[in-house]
């Protein structure tokens, strides 16, 4: 058990964060006295193990200073270093991209990423990259006066192991797909209003798996993004496509009769074994199979997801995945590392087994570290990031990014905008969270879409008028 006693409130999720991400197999409470005064200093107590460490920061201080002092406490305590040093946030690349919106010079960045931050210099590149790639992409747009559409599918054909979102099992939710896309429907007749005076940018269709609908169910979706949103202003139009046991012929020439321009179709890895164990529904060749028919119904944007740290996997076996994907010729590789949430079948086994640290964490990193090599080598730049939330009681490698590499001009342009919050996000269906970006005052509104599917149904009228009373 880790404690911290802190005068006020103003940094007690930042002192979290930190020991989160140095011990995350602990439990961390934070005390806060708001009746503390923090005219003169701000105060921090930590207890751990039996020791205790005591520090005043006078005024004038910053969140920065005293989360560097905490840094090279918890360091020496722990006997590691933070390959992100004090970035406990899960978007590492917005610090270096408003700095260049600012005007500031690379070299200066990265001075600041690596002595203000303490980043590594890998990742301090890293960072550098994916910022300057967003800022190329998105230099000019009058942000204020941009929108983003997403709309949630939350149905899967299974639940994999490692998922913790709101998904709901097709075959039990089957009978209420109808009933779901009604809603939906009526959700997106809202669509013209909420966008009037904005330009919308960019198209999601997530979830969930949205190919888990039936074939006439998904012609319906598509027929009423062109009925409800201004699809001739879109630069882009994504569907994740998901699993290769959900895509058909039919989906995939629905997509194209509707303008979609990129896809997602993700094998998480390229083992037989490890998608059994996932609980995927499918095999390797599904995967290939799936992937040359989009290519032949004229799809010239696909990405694939991997996940590095999946169980039973070693780093030969990673590397078998990468040469499997590039083998296919994706225009884009994401690669995401397993961080295994409560909620999911993996955390259940994993405490059934005592919740140790699992073989496979160890290999995370290493995984990564492959990956962003070989995508390089291969001609795939990163462009879009972000990391994992620090949370108690997952596994050790909540330190870890999430990179997406792409071919140059094969970006997703609405993965850039949900994560670095430049521009608005118009979020429909169950679980939906809309954000409203007010980039003058660099600030944020959401507006949240309850996520049971059943609540979204009944409640549609509630979900419209909560849009209607914040987006403007």
């Amino acid at each position: 058990m880790i404690e911290v006693d802190i005068s006020g409130t103003e940094f007690s999720y930042d002192m979290k964060a930190l020991a989160m991400v140095f011990y995350p197999e602990k439990e961390c409470r934070v005390v806060e006295h708001p009746e503390v005064s923090t005219e003169d200093g701000y105060s921090i107590k930590w207890q751990m193990d039996g020791k205790k460490w005591e520090k005043l920061f006078p005024n004038p201080y910053t969140k920065n200073q005293i989360k560097k002092e905490v840094y090279e406490y918890l360091k020496t305590q722990s006997g590691k270093e933070l390959p992100w040093g004090i970035l406990t946030g899960i978007r590492p690349a917005k610090i270096p991209l408003r700095l260049m919106m600012q005007g500031q010079e690379e070299a200066a960045i990265r001075d600041i990423l690596k002595e203000e931050y303490f980043c590594r210099d890998d990742k301090v590149k890293l960072a550098m990259d994916v910022a300057k790639k967003e800022f190329s992409l998105t230099q000019g747009m009058q942000h204020e006066r941009c929108a983003n559409v997403y709309i949630g599918i939350p149905f899967c054909p299974t639940i994999c192991a490692y998922c913790s979102f709101s998904s709901f099992p097709a075959g039990r939710y089957r009978d209420k797909m109808d009933a779901y896309l009604d809603a939906l429907e009526k959700e997106m007749t809202q669509c013209k209003e909420w966008l009037a005076g904005k330009q919308m940018v960019s198209v999601y269709v997530g979830g969930g798996t949205p190919t888990s609908l039936s074939e006439e169910q998904f012609e319906r979706l598509m027929a009423m993004t062109e009925k409800y949103l201004p699809m001739e202003q879109s630069k882009e139009f994504t569907v994740e496509a998901g699993r290769p046991d959900s895509i058909t012929e039919g989906k995939l020439r629905s997509m194209k009769t509707h303008g979609v321009t990129r896809i997602s179709i993700n094998p998480q890895s390229m083992k037989e074994h490890t998608l059994e164990l996932l609980g995927r529904k499918h095999t390797v060749e599904e995967i290939r199979e799936k992937f040359m028919l989009a290519r032949t119904l004229g799809f010239d944007n696909i990405n694939m997801d991997l996940i590095a740290g999946l169980p039973e996997e070693t780093l030969e076996d990673f590397k078998e995945t990468l040469r499997e994907v590039e083998a296919l010729k994706p225009d884009s590789i994401t690669v995401h590392t397993l961080v295994i949430k409560r909620a999911s079948r993996l955390r259940k086994e994993q405490l059934e087994q005592g919740g140790e640290m699992r073989e496979e964490d160890a290999c995370i990193e290493p995984m990564q570290k492959e990956a962003e090599q070989f995508c390089r080598v291969h001609g795939y730049e990163p462009y879009y990031m972000y990391r994992q939330k620090n949370k108690a009681h997952t596994t050790r490698n909540t330190n870890q990014e999430n990179v997406a590499y792409a071919k140059p001009g094969k970006e997703c342009l609405y993965n850039i905008f949900i994560m670095e919050e430049l521009q608005s996000i118009l979020a429909l269906g169950s679980g939906g969270s809309s954000k409203i970006v007010f980039p003058e005052e660099n600030r944020m509104e959401r507006v949240e879409n309850v996520k049971s599917v059943d609540d979204y149904i009944g409640r549609i009228d509630e979900m419209i008028r909560r849009k209607k009373e914040s987006w403007r």
